[in-house]
């Protein structure tokens, strides 16, 4: 299950069918308001968002199941694994691979700016797109209102293997933003730099997550 930084959908996880066939099928989360649920209003809780999601991957029959989370998606990541945890869920997370964000209780703790500019999280293809910028913009808007609620509740450590995920030319964070999210599970914590990599690892970047991902899985 692939979740999304703010404001993206799940087109962008298509490309990876291909590449991680082999290990996994890929299914890209879709919160409402974008995409074919661009007429359902945000959701304005974390927890509404877990639930739902729980929910669909139990329609989707699944036993066993592998995250990933990019920015925001990080967070809502490890909130999905906490909730599977509980051994009633009958889904057990596999892995868990986190990409561009600093661990939960440290994103809590530095909080997250509702007014920062929000362009940052549209991809550098989209920024010439008036028209889709306009539409993306609101979605964004709502997905920063949701994380700036977030609050980190401690609890027991995860028990799955954890992979984290970073840009080398991540200008927002590097290798110390992250370490600790190692502090998060049990399991066995592997750190992956991705070369040329910005906050949102695009282009090339884009396809060596993947790699990544599907190393990581097999």
């Amino acid at each position: 299950m692939c979740i999304p930084w703010a404001g993206a959908g799940a087109a962008p996880f298509r490309s990876w069918g291909p590449l991680l066939g082999d290990v996994a099928t890929v299914y890209g989360l879709r919160l409402a308001g974008r995409e074919s649920r661009r007429t359902e209003p945000p959701a304005d809780t974390m927890s509404h968002v877990v639930a739902e999601t729980v929910a669909e991957l139990a329609d989707l029959g699944v036993s066993r199941v592998a995250l990933f989370g990019q920015c925001s998606g990080a967070v809502l990541a490890f909130e999905l694994a906490k909730a599977l945890a509980d051994p009633g869920r009958g889904i057990d997370v596999t892995r868990l691979v986190v990409a561009s964000q600093r661990p939960p209780r440290d994103f809590a703790e530095a909080g997250i700016a509702v007014d920062q500019d929000l362009m940052t999280y549209v991809p550098a293809e989209f920024r010439e797109e008036p028209d889709l910028v306009e539409l993306l913009l609101p979605i964004i808007a709502a997905d920063i209102e949701l994380m700036s609620r977030y609050a980190y509740e401690p609890g027991d450590p995860l028990e799955v293997p954890l992979t984290v995920v970073y840009g080398a030319g991540d200008e927002v964070l590097g290798r110390a933003q992250v370490d600790g999210w190692h502090r998060v599970t049990t399991g066995p914590t592997s750190f992956h730099e991705i070369a040329g990599g910005d906050h949102l690892l695009e282009g090339e970047a884009w396809l060596e997550l993947a790699e990544t991902i599907r190393v990581a899985l097999e």
